[in-house]
């Protein structure tokens, strides 16, 4: 059976022992990212359209930073070396791993398609729903019921996907591979698929409950201190910062559980017997 406790225990002393380097890498990659992309959607949601335009380019390259933040720390978990050398190797294969999570974005585009498809085919207008100035639109039972029984099959598919392809990016930046790093994702995956799911799942379910209980708690006490009107305020600023900061902690969690999991499934070194 796998110890997958122990991957755990390696990742959680991978980040006591190098709090040093995450704890900047983290604000830097994670924190500032967030709290810029969440400042920038507030302070656009009046703006022009051209505005609206630029915000979302810029919501591109902070993500785009917090993937190369990612990458960093899968380097430094797998034995990269210093920071200067794990964010230099980032670098290098960000390109190669930026163009595979757009493949398998759209790839899972594509497995949504039929819902559009099955309410055009059902008379029903898909861009005004797609907009969201479908409030008073109401979908009858049998088309709400199809539509729920995809949503429920994706989701299932997409949890089942995620699991068996975690270590497509730390593939991409250990071993140079391309589109082949799906296969062998999957292939290193194999038979430990729900005992990896179950974690993640664990993890999910404390990072959420961590940023909801942030957002709430923190948001009610600076609404309190600085008001509660709407828009870029104080009050949202500082929960927007408290709140990227708890969800910086489960981004590093997740890139070192990474490269934690890669090292054990690719080493003699491993949890699992041969």
């Amino acid at each position: 059976m796998a110890k997958m406790s122990i991957v755990w225990d390696r990742t959680t002393a991978f980040v006591g022992e190098n709090l040093g380097t995450l704890v900047p890498l983290a604000l830097a990659a994670f924190v500032a990212p967030g709290v810029i992309n969440s400042c920038a959607s507030a302070a656009a949601a009046t703006a022009s359209p051209g505005v609206r335009l630029a915000v979302g380019a810029l919501v591109v390259l902070v993500s785009i930073v917090s993937f190369w933040g990612s990458l960093t720390v899968i380097a430094l978990a797998t034995g990269a070396g210093a920071r200067a050398d794990a964010g230099r190797l980032a670098v290098r294969r960000l390109p190669a791993a930026l163009l595979v999570s757009i493949g398998i974005g759209l790839a899972a585009a594509v497995a949504m398609l039929p819902l559009p498809v099955l309410l055009a085919a059902r008379g029903y207008d898909v861009l005004t729903i797609a907009t969201g100035q479908a409030s008073g639109m109401t979908i009858d039972p049998q088309t709400s019921s199809m539509v729920a029984l995809w949503v429920l099959v994706l989701v299932l598919a997409f949890f089942f996907l995620f699991t068996r392809l975690l270590l497509v990016s730390t593939v991409v930046l250990r071993e140079g591979l391309l589109f082949g790093a799906v296969g062998r994702s999957w292939a290193l995956t194999r038979g430990h698929g729900w005992r990896i799911f179950g974690l993640l799942l664990l993890f999910t379910l404390i990072g959420g409950v961590a940023q909801l209980a942030a957002q709430l708690v923190f948001g009610s006490v600076f609404a309190l201190l600085f008001g509660n009107a709407p828009g870029l305020t104080t009050a949202m600023l500082l929960t927007t910062i408290v709140t990227a900061s708890v969800q910086a902690v489960v981004m590093l969690l997740l890139a070192a559980f990474q490269g934690k999991l890669y090292v054990a499934l690719t080493t003699t070194d491993s949890v699992w017997p041969a």
